[in-house]
């Protein structure tokens, strides 16, 4: 157990978030109904299928606008970024981690927000490092929220973009209308560890 703490521990965040994405399209090969989407639009990378709301143009933007804000935090001296995720959907960014000081964290938002393309970016990083046992605890929340998604009827799993934080869960993404939103909301409070659901998804054509 404790090598296996020492490895989340040493493992960039957004590495993490990356081998997430791996296993739901697992998951997803495993789910009745789900086979056809993988092979037609799953990718691996980024978790992204046909079934996903945007638009190929709107994904490759926020793609890029993503590896962009990767690039510049990495080139930060000051800035352990390995502990930071972003997520960008309609360019509008999440990020979600842990910067050791206030001042990282303004100086990461800082960056976002002056990315072309950027059109919000919203902060949930806390201070202090990332505790080894929560980040294990937190993948683990993910992929079973991920898991009921992809098996249920109404709403597609590759349609919700989630990421937990301290057990606190966030949803982003494209959905086809308000009963789909609502649903993604229910399936995840249902999942043990998931203390709060911040629902960021957002109904298609709205």
């Amino acid at each position: 157990m404790s090598a296996t703490l020492a490895f989340f521990n040493s493992v960039p965040r957004r590495w993490i978030i990356r081998l997430q994405s791996i296993c739901l399209v697992v998951i997803a090969l495993s789910c009745t109904g789900c086979v056809a989407a993988a092979i037609l639009g799953g990718s691996a990378a980024t978790g992204n299928a046909a079934l996903d709301q945007r638009t190929l143009g709107r994904h490759f933007d926020d793609a890029s606008i993503a590896s962009m804000i990767d690039v510049r935090l990495i080139a930060e001296r000051d800035m352990p970024s390995r502990w930071i995720s972003a997520e960008v959907i309609r360019g509008k960014v999440l990020l979600t981690g842990y910067l050791p000081k206030q001042e990282q964290i303004d100086r990461a938002v800082y960056i976002c927000k002056h990315i072309r393309g950027v059109r919000s970016v919203r902060s949930e990083i806390h201070i202090g490092k990332p505790p080894t046992r929560e980040l294990i605890s937190d993948t683990l929340i993910t992929t079973n929220i991920k898991r009921k998604l992809f098996s249920d009827d109404e709403i597609s799993g590759f349609t919700v973009h989630v990421e937990t934080v301290r057990g606190k869960v966030y949803m982003q993404g494209i959905v086809g209308n308000a009963l789909q939103r609502q649903r993604a909301s229910t399936l995840a409070a249902e999942v043990s560890g998931a203390s709060s659901i911040v629902n960021m998804l957002h109904v298609k054509n709205e």
